[in-house]
């Protein structure tokens, strides 16, 4: 995963120890201090984040998904509908039951991709702000920068990489289902881009050297 979630979890630690230096610790720590502010308002945008993911979520079970045109931008729009159904250019292609079948399993087995996707982000969002807290009590109590390191490092390991996990095991069977959908629906085919080398990116990127 690009985003590795150590970047954010060094990202707001350094944003609240770099608070600590200028006032002393007492001034830093205390509930009005400068590291407590960026703390707090660092949980603020986690809420928010949190609440427009939950939207994000209803709107994924009764809104159409948009198909990817990777590296073929001249195909007209695709969606797929919670339904099952394909658009192409917004208009319905003619379907049999069988192929509408096929277009739910499809569309539910990317439901739960991008789902998965959105709790790893905000669990790495989490993960930030409890680690920049961690390290700055820490700090006062006399450990090292590597201690604090070593501490977040596995706090990611426990929280992170098996959502992630998750997410890349799921790769397989949303390979399958895309293509059953395209091996029975000709207009789909164009759509259907995911192959093997996006499963194995996945697992690769996924065993992070932390």
């Amino acid at each position: 995963m690009n985003n590795h979630p150590m970047r954010i979890v060094l990202a707001t630690a350094l944003l609240a120890l770099a608070a600590c230096q200028p006032g002393g610790k007492d001034t830093a720590a205390a509930p009005n201090g400068p590291a407590s502010q960026a703390l707090a308002e660092a949980g603020k945008g986690v809420d928010e984040a949190r609440k427009e993911i939950e939207q994000a979520r209803q709107k994924l079970a009764s809104e159409n998904f948009s198909l990817g045109r990777d590296g073929h931008g001249n195909l007209p729009k695709a969606e797929i509908t919670p339904d099952g159904e394909v658009l192409v250019a917004g208009r319905n292609v003619t379907s049999t039951p069988e192929q509408k079948a096929l277009g739910l399993a499809y569309r539910t087995q990317l439901q739960d991709v991008v789902s998965d996707g959105m709790a790893i982000g905000i669990e790495g969002a989490k993960l930030g702000i409890d680690a920049a807290g961690a390290a700055l009590k820490s700090l006062f109590d006399g450990q090292s920068a590597d201690e604090i390191g070593k501490q977040a490092e596995v706090a990611a390991r426990e929280r992170i990489k098996p959502q992630v996990e998750q997410l890349c095991a799921r790769l397989p069977r949303l390979m399958e289902a895309q293509q059953a959908l395209a091996a029975a629906l000709p207009e789909f085919r164009p759509y259907a881009t995911m192959d093997q080398s996006d499963i194995d990116d996945c697992a690769d990127k996924g065993d992070w050297n932390f």
